[in-house]
């Protein structure tokens, strides 16, 4: 039997384990109008236009504005808040980012992020996205760089919260905290674009760096150098439970050996090269996608931690 969700094998079960799983997470619900499983915010594929055409009405409202799990993560984020900030769920790009080039079309704006981080006078400050497994889809993955590159230009902080890690009320909290605390730090990938057309290298450049202090600048740079460059692309996130497993095996095994620390040396040699070239194609996320989970877990089984980690 085919999943009705998604269209996997699922046996004899009208859902996969994934989508099951989604069903207890309120993602995935049994339509009370074709009596089918779907996701919770998607319209009845069973009968197109049913209620439209017993109504007239060609548009109809949708169940619900946000999934069990979305509501769950809603109010870890109201609650963690410091006083006077606010935030919104479900808020399309267009709404606080615009175009300087005046140009009649910006479709890329036309995409939705999860919440919206507001001060009391409503001017955005981060934007936190709730990422599960589908993130890692090559196709969820270019729209997840492509927002994440507009945010960039605008100056507006993502924070993104793994649904594999769960709800970590302090995590959260702390996150957001330091987040609002941070200098802003821009990204011209527009330029960064055309310079990478007319030659192989990457250009960079930032702004609003804090006067007489370049610290920041200092601390991205240390991070690039010392990122899990593969790991980073096949989960989608240097800050999630599988990369944190991996940087506390790097920093605690790894690079406290002779070999280890020469394995590093050659790993950050030749991994930012393998990303640039491959890092988009599907068969080089799913090889070693399926090399990671292996030792991220056999890790877990030695006591490696996938809570919240910070580099030594």
């Amino acid at each position: 039997m085919k999943c009705q969700v998604c269209g996997a094998e699922s046996g004899k079960y009208p859902l996969c384990r994934a989508c099951n799983m989604k069903k207890e997470q309120g993602e995935v619900i049994k339509c009370s109008y074709c009596g089918r499983w779907h996701y919770a915010d998607q319209s009845c594929k069973s009968t197109p236009n049913n209620d439209a055409e017993k109504s007239g009405y060609l548009y109809d409202k949708k169940p619900v504005l946000m999934t069990k799990i979305e509501q769950n993560y809603y109010y870890a984020v109201k609650y963690s808040l410091p006083e006077g900030y606010l935030v919104f769920p479900q808020i399309n790009l267009a709404a606080f980012i615009k175009r300087t080039d005046n140009v009649p079309y910006h479709n890329e704006l036309f995409r939705n992020v999860d919440f919206l981080i507001t001060d009391k006078y409503y001017s955005p400050k981060i934007v936190v996205e709730i990422n599960d497994s589908t993130h890692l889809n090559s196709d969820r993955k270019e729209r997840d760089e492509k927002v994440t590159n507009i945010l960039e230009e605008a100056g507006i902080p993502l924070l993104k919260l793994w649904t594999s890690y769960g709800i970590n009320q302090d995590y959260i909290k702390e996150k957001i905290e330091e987040t609002l605390n941070a200098p802003i730090v821009r990204k011209h990938h527009v330029i960064e674009n055309k310079a990478a057309q007319q030659s192989n290298q990457a250009a960079y450049s930032f702004s609003n760096l804090p006067s007489g202090n370049n610290s920041q600048y200092n601390n991205q740079q240390d991070t690039r150098k010392k990122g899990c460059y593969i790991a980073t692309c096949v989960y989608g996130s240097y800050d999630c439970p599988h990369v944190w497993v991996l940087r506390r095996y790097r920093d605690n095994k790894l690079a406290r050996t002779f070999f280890g620390r020469l394995f590093i040396k050659v790993y950050y040699k030749i991994s930012p090269e393998l990303v640039r070239r491959f890092g988009k194609s599907s068969w080089f996320c799913k090889f070693w996608k399926s090399f990671l989970d292996k030792k991220v877990r056999k890790l877990y089984e030695k006591g490696y931690l996938d809570t919240p980690y910070y580099d030594i």
